[in-house]
């Protein structure tokens, strides 16, 4: 599943990354997808059903990872799980034949949604400014 979003303002932040060089853009803008993701991350952390048969692991495993895109440049972060229990992770979102669905991945991302744009902006000028700071410094 793939969600795209048209944020204000997103244009000028990305040519100011562009100025400050690829390698500078590519730090600061994983931080903000990082930045991004967290919100939905602990919102799914504090919804997985926990119960019987069913311990803490899936949701001590949920994780973020930043990743390259295999048909292009652009970058993502992932909300996932470690592989170990991974598999039990759709049968609680969509549900068995001998369970019904307990949906928690979902509707983390619909609650957390405008948090998560707003933690991407915050990250990305923190991160701008910062890298435009140390290129104004002079040189010793």
């Amino acid at each position: 599943m793939r969600i795209d979003f048209d944020i204000q303002g997103a244009a000028e932040m990305e040519r100011l990354l562009l100025e400050l060089g690829p390698a500078v853009a590519s730090r600061v803008g994983d931080q903000a997808l990082v930045a991004a993701a967290k919100p939905i991350m602990e919102e799914m952390r504090r919804t997985v059903p926990i119960g019987k048969g069913q311990g803490p692991h899936l949701r001590d495993s949920i994780k973020v990872a930043v990743v390259k895109q295999a048909d292009g440049p652009e970058r993502i972060a992932l909300i996932g799980f470690d592989r170990k229990v991974s598999f039990r992770a759709h049968f609680l979102e969509f549900g068995t034949a001998h369970s019904s669905a307990k949906p928690f991945m979902r509707p983390a991302l619909d609650s957390k949604v405008q948090e998560a744009l707003d933690e991407m902006g915050k990250a990305l000028a923190r991160g701008i400014t910062r890298e435009a700071k140390k290129l104004a410094k002079p040189a010793r």
